[in-house]
């Protein structure tokens, strides 16, 4: 019927509670398909029933005639039992497919078969994953052709684009040997992930735009989840007693934390027992709440926050970051503030009051004069432009000190920097001498001052919050805080360490390629710039072939990454070289290759394409590169993971470093770091509310030095960064705790600062809540599922909604949804 086009509904009965069953009887009319949640099958192919009993449900198979009732089977999510029908292991296919005629012919009032079969593997299976599912298709044709089969496939944003790694599915290899599809676009959010919704907007856009690309939209089910989470968010999970934070809960158990039938001690006393407001999430149409939370913050809501950190935003979450150290200086009292300006000079030499440059056999001296005698600091101001101009001598009363700089990671190239001079030096009353030397050709000198203490360190800034805890109003009307005290959980984005950054180029400046620092070894490059961007930076691609290189011929131990995107019209290779070396894509044979001058040392088999003219600037298929030299050990990786494709034996080369294509290519990031030293982003410290101080984050390593200055670690022996530490780093959002503070009160403000000691770490939103626990809770409403119903059907002109699992919903949901028959 033409008014219930994309308003299909299919649900399944795997709840087996009172609600489920509640809903068949006044709501069966609303349904067109159910799966029959009663079937599992073993690693030998065998299928037995399991759950919710065929007998329970047949007074409703016999009453809804309208409705397609499906056998389920499902695998429970065991690899081993996929794998085991894939590759029919033991003749495990075989008996499966011979399982399921045996099943219908039992039940031969089915209308077919639901195939639930999660946890398959990689894309090097897909072919062989693809052959199952149509073996199942035509065993089930053959024995009857009116029989259907709706398979449920994991949520896809492309071809090896699934978040679980269910990269094994190809929805259009797999879209002929199904009568329906349910994508299972539900559990991006899950028990042992970061809180937020269970399907967010981002990913089911992503889903459902690429799956009608590639599968008839008629037969797709837009899947929701009828479930949401109850995350803890007051102590960590072992502590706890939990594997994960998060709880499953129906609608109604949502609504009994909203009306404080519920609370964190057991739904009893001391806790009390408070009613919530709900917030709703507009972009991803979805409610969610803060049970027993007294005040938070996101990171952008700090009441001050210092350079170099940043407010950004993502997928609508506000957060403070820093993406580089920068100097913070300090000097007492300033007796003499001297620019660069010289009293005299000889040599060649560049003069200006704001910075003096040496050339050949350049000097310059300044004299300064100090009205009384004294323990003095003196500090000067340097550049260093690039890694070979890195050497000045200076001296005080003749005096001399050589500053140098030769680690390709340290923070302050290309800027500028204070150093120490002379530390607690005594100085008599009257005039002094600073003369400055040549070391190293274009140094940059931009002054000195004499102080009383000067000290310096990197940082990486800070950041204030000012928290509020009021009273709430409970069940009985009583006004009510925690019965024991306040705790602070800070909820934080950390990453894995990666190499100690050297140069992160991703062409968006004003001037993208000056010719001080890149030079044109063959070939033609250009920048394109996105003219019409109204952002400071905007998104910008590096295009050409040839080879592009950093000015600078001396590159040894290194570690390169470029983010490759490939035109319509490319053929042969692209990829990143240092000295003789070349490690590249081999688009025509499909390859990651490593060349040391003609010889190939490996290879590494893969799958790339190439982007059309219509999206190469908006919306390109990029591919990650890298290559890690350490003397003659050579290591190649690929992915936004990563991954380390292979190893290799080569020639200790040296020389220029950066981009190579045999023909024109696109760059959208070139980024290269040091070979041995690594930064982490994990450590941040944290100032209470109650006045305490504590350190979150840093992770123990073996098999590295530190640098104590820096906060950067430098590989003793040949290894890969995971191998210095037992402990992982989640790729979500984390949550780090406070102890109890029962000096906390409702009814004064407090303040909390955040101190981040390491670059890239999010600072995304901190929570006061209740010691005895506090939570983030998120649940679908009638709302958010008549939302989505209506994108299915509207946007997407699907064949309907499907929902995990009948049972768990707002009743209220099926007043709102059409009647599948008249």
């Amino acid at each position: 019927m033409e008014r219930l086009k994309g308003k299909k509904i299919m649900v399944w009965t795997f709840m087996g509670n009172a609600r489920m069953y509640e809903a068949l009887e006044k709501y069966g009319d609303r349904i067109d398909t159910i799966g029959l949640f009663s079937f599992k099958v073993r690693a030998t192919g065998e299928i037995v029933e399991s759950g919710v009993t065929i007998s329970s449900m047949l007074p409703y198979i016999n009453r809804y005639r309208h409705i397609k009732w499906l056998l389920t089977i499902a695998n429970d999510g065991a690899n081993s039992i996929f794998r085991a029908l894939r590759d029919n292991t033991n003749g495990a296919q075989e008996l499966f497919l011979s399982e399921l005629i045996r099943i219908m012919k039992k039940y031969p009032w089915c209308d077919g078969i639901d195939i639930d079969l999660e946890r398959g593997d990689d894309y090097s299976t897909h072919a062989e994953s693809t052959t199952m599912f149509k073996n199942i298709y035509n065993t089930i044709k053959a024995y009857d052709s009116s029989k259907l089969m709706n398979i449920c496939l994991p949520g896809m944003t492309s071809v090896n684009g699934s978040v679980g790694g269910e990269n094994w599915c190809v929805y259009g290899d797999l879209d002929p040997y199904c009568d329906t599809a349910s994508i299972m676009s539900y559990g991006m959010a899950w028990s042992g992930s970061a809180p937020g919704p269970v399907s967010p907007r981002s990913w089911l856009e992503g889903i459902y735009d690429y799956a009608v690309t590639v599968m008839n939209p008629d037969k797709i089910f837009f899947g929701m989840p009828a479930y949401g989470w109850n995350w803890q968010i007051y102590d960590t999970p072992e502590n706890l007693g939990k594997a994960y934070r998060g709880t499953s809960h129906t609608y109604y158990a949502a609504k009994y934390w909203m009306t404080g039938v519920y609370n964190f001690t057991h739904d009893a006393p001391p806790q009390p027992f408070i009613p919530i407001v709900a917030y709703w999430d507009d972009d991803n149409k979805v409610p969610w709440a803060l049970p027993h939370v007294y005040d938070y913050m996101e990171g952008r809501d700090a009441a001050r926050y210092s350079y170099p950190l940043l407010s950004a935003s993502y997928n609508g979450r506000q957060y403070l970051t820093a993406y580089g150290k920068q100097q913070k200086s300090a000097f007492g009292t300033v007796y003499v503030d001297h620019d660069a300006m010289p009293d005299s000079y000889s040599g060649v030499v560049s003069v200006s009051n704001s910075v003096t440059t040496l050339g050949d056999e350049g000097a310059a001296t300044y004299h300064f004069t100090l009205a009384q005698a004294g323990t003095y600091d003196v500090a000067v101001k340097l550049g260093f432009p690039f890694w070979d101009k890195n050497n000045i001598h200076i001296s005080l009363d003749g005096n001399e000190v050589d500053f140098s700089e030769n680690r390709l990671w340290w923070p302050y190239w290309r800027t500028t920097f204070w150093a120490v001079l002379k530390k607690g030096v005594s100085l008599s009353a009257g005039t002094h001498t600073i003369t400055i030397s040549l070391g190293a050709k274009g140094v940059q000198f931009y002054g000195f001052r004499v102080c009383s203490s000067f000290s310096e360190e990197p940082t990486v800034g800070e950041a204030e919050y000012t928290l509020a805890p009021r009273h709430f109003k409970d069940v009985n009307g009583d006004m009510v805080g925690p019965a024991t005290g306040f705790k602070l959980t800070l909820e934080m984005l950390r990453r894995k360490a990666d190499s100690a950054l050297v140069w992160y180029e991703d062409f968006r400046d004003d001037n993208p390629l000056p010719q001080s620092y890149w030079t044109t070894l063959s070939g033609e490059w250009s920048v394109w710039q996105d003219t019409s961007s109204s952002m400071n930076r905007p998104y910008s691609q590096l295009e050409g072939k040839g080879q592009l290189a950093w000015n600078y011929n001396s590159f040894s131990d290194i570690h390169l990454r470029a983010q490759i995107i490939f035109p319509e019209t490319f053929s042969g290779k692209a990829g990143v070289f240092i000295g003789t070396m070349y490690c590249c894509f081999n688009y025509d044979n499909q390859r990651i290759e490593l060349y040391e001058g003609s010889t190939l040392k490996g290879s590494y088999a893969t799958s790339f394409s190439k982007t059309s003219a219509a999206n190469i600037r908006s919306n390109p298929s990029f591919y990650t590169l890298e290559i890690r030299k350490r003397g003659n050990q050579v290591r190649v990786y690929s992915s936004a993971s990563n991954t380390l494709r292979f190893t290799a034996t080569c020639s200790d080369v040296t020389g220029y470093a950066g981009i190579r294509s045999d023909n024109k290519v696109h760059c959208q990031l070139l980024r290269l770091g040091d070979a041995w030293t690594y930064e982490p982003y994990e450590r941040f410290d944290v100032l209470m509310p109650d006045g305490t101080f504590k350190t979150y984050g840093r992770l123990s390593r073996s098999n590295c030095s530190w640098d104590d200055e820096f906060q950067v670690f430098t590989l003793t022996a040949d290894l890969e960064e995971s191998a210095t530490r037992s402990e992982s780093i989640s790729l979500d959002y984390d949550f780090f705790h406070s102890d109890m503070m029962p000096s906390i009160q409702c009814g004064k403000d407090y303040s909390v600062t955040i101190i981040p000691r390491d670059i890239n770490i999010w600072i995304s939103r901190i929570f006061l809540g209740d010691g005895d626990g506090f939570s983030i809770l998120y649940y679908q409403d009638v709302d958010s599922l008549v939302y989505w119903a209506n994108e299915a059907a509207y946007r997407w002109k699907l064949r309907g909604m499907c929902m995990w699992s009948l049972g768990q919903e707002d009743l209220r949901l099926w007043e709102w949804l059409p009647k599948q028959i008249e």
